[in-house]
């Protein structure tokens, strides 16, 4: 994943977190399914931050390697977090979404161009990615 891409899916999540989540609150099955593309997208990123970070490190660019290994530090926990927000039985509430919006970096806006312009095609993403799991396993 080329550099290009990873902020591409970064302005994916942040759309998702401060856009769509906020207008579709009433439409739990949606608001997980967003949640189960947020996991997805953000553990791919993460895994390429820390692919980058090994390369540098193996050219002996510690300090590029750390610096870009605590930039990307929120991923994971976001990740983790859209995860088990978009498995869980309960219904997502607003102060899910805030504990969201916490983990998002400041710097990641919604972007000016909107890379999804109907969220109703995110509809089963949870399913198919929760299948997928139990496939790897």
């Amino acid at each position: 994943m080329s550099v290009k891409e990873r902020n591409q899916n970064l302005n994916l999540v942040a759309e998702i977190v401060r856009e769509h989540l906020f207008e579709h609150l009433d439409d739990d099955g949606l608001c997980k399914d967003m949640c189960a593309v947020l996991a997805v997208t953000l553990r791919r990123v993460y895994e390429d931050a820390e692919k980058s970070a090994q390369a540098w490190d193996k050219r002996a660019y510690h300090s590029k390697a750390d610096a870009l290994r605590r930039e990307m530090a929120w991923a994971l926990s976001m990740a983790q977090l859209a995860e088990s927000l978009a498995y869980s039985p309960r219904k997502f509430t607003f102060a899910d979404l805030e504990q969201l919006v916490k983990l998002l970096p400041s710097e990641h806006r919604v972007p000016k161009r909107a890379q999804v312009k109907d969220v109703e095609r995110l509809r089963g993403a949870a399913a198919a990615a929760r299948q997928t799991l139990l496939k790897k396993r």
